[in-house]
């Protein structure tokens, strides 16, 4: 069976709620807190926003993908040469939030979703849950708030950044932060770690460790994390074993970062 037809077969249809930003990426030899001027080693320019580069990724992947938003947002981000590492500056969309209509789950097998546009995250998922179909959360680093814990605790889905599951469960205990986060409905916890890795947790007392690869040249770690939640998304929704899953996200995550921009692996 060729790539395409098999791409074809296991296609499905999600419905993604996010804010997608347009980036523009200079590399600098070190970041300064001091006034000055500094030349760039190289300049880039691509899109962003964790749902939209999920989405991007899982579309790559011959998935179906909407992403309900309204204006991109904008960003300019300093990546540091000798380690990735980034400074960004970033100013919102100034647009209405925007609408959900019910029709817009005709068909969809996925709603994903990280807590941005909170009304109209709040209305799918209700609708959502009514058609039983499945929603996946995405708790990034810097991201948690309270007012956001309803649609986490909605989600069967839940990859979350190890800050974010700290803040979320109240603890720095890996247990009880498990203990908390994977009840139901949740059919899936992922915390990931960065350079250590992603753990795996599902009902009935599956665990799994996910080793972090290794990006060489290591250039920039923009949207490592937002490639991961679509390659694994990729994979749950084709019924890989999680084990597949999530090696085939830490890889996509670590050649994401051989390059320069949030989607530098989807060009390659």
């Amino acid at each position: 069976m060729d790539d395409a037809h098999h791409l074809a077969m296991n296609s499905q249809t999600i419905l993604g709620i996010g804010a997608e930003t347009r980036d523009t990426f200079f590399v600098v030899p070190e970041f300064s807190a001091e006034e000055g001027v500094m030349q760039a080693l190289a300049r880039a320019e691509d899109h962003g926003g964790p749902v939209a580069t999920a989405l991007a990724v899982l579309r790559a992947h011959g998935h179906d993908c909407t992403l309900l938003d309204s204006v991109p947002a904008e960003a300019v981000i300093l990546v540091r040469q000798y380690d990735g590492a980034r400074q960004i500056v970033f100013k919102p969309a100034e647009a209405a939030e925007p609408v959900f209509e019910p029709a817009m789950l005709d068909g969809v097998r996925l709603l994903h979703v990280n807590g941005r546009h909170e009304k109209a995250c709040r209305a799918a998922i209700e609708s959502a849950m009514a058609r039983n179909i499945e929603i996946s959360f995405d708790g990034g680093a810097g991201r948690f708030r309270e007012s956001i814990r309803d649609l986490l605790e909605a989600s069967q889905v839940r990859i979350l950044s190890r800050e974010f599951a700290e803040k979320a469960a109240g603890s720095s205990d890996l247990a009880e932060m498990v203990s908390k986060l994977l009840q139901p409905p949740a059919k899936l916890l992922v915390i990931t770690d960065g350079i250590r890795g992603s753990q795996i947790w599902r009902p009935g007392g599956f665990y799994h460790h996910q080793r972090a690869f290794t990006a060489s040249p290591l250039v920039d770690t923009t949207g490592c994390g937002d490639v991961y939640h679509g390659a694994f998304l990729h994979g749950w929704l084709a019924e890989w074993p999680v084990e597949r899953c999530s090696a085939f996200a830490s890889e996509l995550a670590a050649r994401n970062a051989e390059g320069l921009g949030g989607r530098y692996v989807l060009g390659r």
